[in-house]
Protein backbone atom coordinates (compact mmCIF):
# COMPACT_ATOMS: atom_id res chain seq x y z
CA UNK A 1 0.00 0.00 0.00
CA UNK A 2 1.36 3.52 -0.83
CA UNK A 3 -0.70 6.50 1.06
CA UNK A 4 -0.42 9.96 -1.11
CA UNK A 5 0.10 12.82 1.10
CA UNK A 6 -1.36 16.16 -0.42
CA UNK A 7 -2.51 19.51 0.96
CA UNK A 8 -3.19 23.49 0.56
CA UNK A 9 0.67 24.15 -0.05
CA UNK A 10 3.48 21.94 1.42
CA UNK A 11 0.65 20.35 3.87
CA UNK A 12 1.68 16.71 2.94
CA UNK A 13 5.43 17.34 3.32
CA UNK A 14 5.38 18.41 6.78
CA UNK A 15 2.76 15.61 7.68
CA UNK A 16 5.62 13.24 5.71
CA UNK A 17 7.82 14.95 8.04
CA UNK A 18 6.14 14.41 11.22
CA UNK A 19 5.27 11.03 10.63
CA UNK A 20 8.93 10.51 10.29
CA UNK A 21 10.18 11.95 13.27
CA UNK A 22 8.19 9.13 15.16
CA UNK A 23 8.83 6.33 12.65
CA UNK A 24 11.80 6.83 10.81
CA UNK A 25 11.94 7.04 7.21
CA UNK A 26 8.46 6.32 5.55
CA UNK A 27 9.34 4.94 2.28
CA UNK A 28 5.10 3.93 1.73
CA UNK A 29 4.16 7.96 2.29
CA UNK A 30 4.34 10.23 -0.95
CA UNK A 31 4.20 13.78 0.14
CA UNK A 32 3.08 16.12 -2.73
CA UNK A 33 2.58 19.64 -3.26
CA UNK A 34 -0.19 22.05 -4.39
CA UNK A 35 1.35 25.61 -5.25
CA UNK A 36 -0.44 28.73 -5.56
CA UNK A 37 -1.95 29.40 -9.31
CA UNK A 38 -2.19 25.61 -9.52
CA UNK A 39 -5.43 23.48 -10.23
CA UNK A 40 -7.54 20.75 -10.05
CA UNK A 41 -5.99 19.06 -13.72
CA UNK A 42 -2.00 20.13 -11.89
CA UNK A 43 -2.96 18.24 -9.18
CA UNK A 44 -4.68 15.03 -10.82
CA UNK A 45 -1.43 15.52 -12.99
CA UNK A 46 0.84 14.97 -9.50
CA UNK A 47 -1.03 12.18 -7.96
CA UNK A 48 -0.60 9.96 -11.43
CA UNK A 49 2.85 10.66 -11.56
CA UNK A 50 3.34 9.83 -8.26
CA UNK A 51 1.27 6.63 -8.20
CA UNK A 52 2.94 5.11 -11.54
CA UNK A 53 3.53 1.89 -11.51
CA UNK A 54 1.60 1.07 -8.18
CA UNK A 55 -1.27 -1.06 -8.72
CA UNK A 56 -4.66 1.66 -7.95
CA UNK A 57 -6.23 -0.86 -5.60
CA UNK A 58 -3.07 0.19 -3.14
CA UNK A 59 -3.60 3.80 -3.35
CA UNK A 60 -4.61 5.95 -0.34
CA UNK A 61 -5.14 8.92 -1.12
CA UNK A 62 -4.88 11.90 1.96
CA UNK A 63 -5.67 15.42 1.73
CA UNK A 64 -6.23 18.22 4.74
CA UNK A 65 -9.51 19.64 3.37
CA UNK A 66 -12.80 18.04 2.11
CA UNK A 67 -13.93 19.81 -1.08
CA UNK A 68 -10.79 21.66 -1.85
CA UNK A 69 -9.13 20.99 -4.84
CA UNK A 70 -6.79 18.14 -3.46
CA UNK A 71 -9.42 16.23 -2.70
CA UNK A 72 -11.56 17.28 -5.35
CA UNK A 73 -8.54 15.68 -7.83
CA UNK A 74 -8.05 13.09 -5.37
CA UNK A 75 -12.10 12.15 -5.68
CA UNK A 76 -12.04 12.56 -9.31
CA UNK A 77 -9.62 9.58 -9.55
CA UNK A 78 -10.87 7.40 -6.97
CA UNK A 79 -14.31 7.26 -9.22
CA UNK A 80 -11.81 6.74 -12.43
CA UNK A 81 -10.61 3.84 -10.76
CA UNK A 82 -7.37 5.57 -10.01
CA UNK A 83 -6.91 4.82 -6.15
CA UNK A 84 -8.38 2.89 -3.96
CA UNK A 85 -10.17 5.67 -1.82
CA UNK A 86 -9.59 9.43 -0.67
CA UNK A 87 -9.70 10.75 3.27
CA UNK A 88 -10.10 14.41 3.85
CA UNK A 89 -9.10 15.63 7.20
CA UNK A 90 -5.25 14.84 7.23
CA UNK A 91 -4.01 14.98 10.59
CA UNK A 92 -1.29 13.50 12.74
CA UNK A 93 -3.72 11.06 14.70
CA UNK A 94 -4.67 9.53 11.39
CA UNK A 95 -1.32 9.34 9.48
CA UNK A 96 0.07 7.31 12.15
CA UNK A 97 -3.36 4.99 12.72
CA UNK A 98 -2.30 4.62 8.65
CA UNK A 99 1.44 3.58 9.21
CA UNK A 100 0.93 1.31 12.09
CA UNK A 101 -1.89 -0.63 10.31
CA UNK A 102 -0.90 -0.33 6.47
CA UNK A 103 1.26 -3.65 6.21
CA UNK A 104 -1.57 -5.78 8.20
CA UNK A 105 -4.78 -3.85 7.13
CA UNK A 106 -6.97 -3.18 4.09
CA UNK A 107 -7.29 0.15 2.63
CA UNK A 108 -11.18 -0.42 2.84
CA UNK A 109 -10.87 -1.27 7.32
CA UNK A 110 -8.47 1.04 7.20
CA UNK A 111 -10.64 4.21 6.43
CA UNK A 112 -13.62 2.28 7.99
CA UNK A 113 -11.70 2.58 11.58
CA UNK A 114 -11.07 5.87 10.93
CA UNK A 115 -14.15 7.43 10.39
CA UNK A 116 -14.77 5.55 13.20
CA UNK A 117 -12.21 6.74 15.60
CA UNK A 118 -11.59 10.43 14.19
CA UNK A 119 -14.24 12.12 16.99
CA UNK A 120 -11.17 9.94 19.24
CA UNK A 121 -8.28 12.02 17.20
CA UNK A 122 -9.79 15.71 18.41
CA UNK A 123 -10.70 17.01 21.78
CA UNK A 124 -10.42 20.59 23.85
CA UNK A 125 -9.44 21.33 27.23
CA UNK A 126 -13.13 22.51 28.08
CA UNK A 127 -14.09 19.29 27.21
CA UNK A 128 -11.89 17.32 28.83
CA UNK A 129 -12.74 18.86 31.76
CA UNK A 130 -16.49 18.71 31.79
CA UNK A 131 -15.98 14.94 31.38
CA UNK A 132 -13.76 15.05 34.17
CA UNK A 133 -16.54 17.54 36.37
CA UNK A 134 -18.90 14.52 34.76
CA UNK A 135 -16.64 11.73 36.38
CA UNK A 136 -16.53 13.53 39.93
CA UNK A 137 -19.97 14.13 40.19
CA UNK A 138 -20.26 10.16 39.81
Amino acid sequence: MKVILIGHGKTGVAFKEAVEMIFGKAENLIALTFAPGEGLEDVCNKIITASSGIPSEQILIVTDLYSGTPYNAAASLVLKGKAKDVIAGMSLPILLEIVTKMNSTSITDIVKGILQDSGTFTTALSAEMQKQEEEDDF
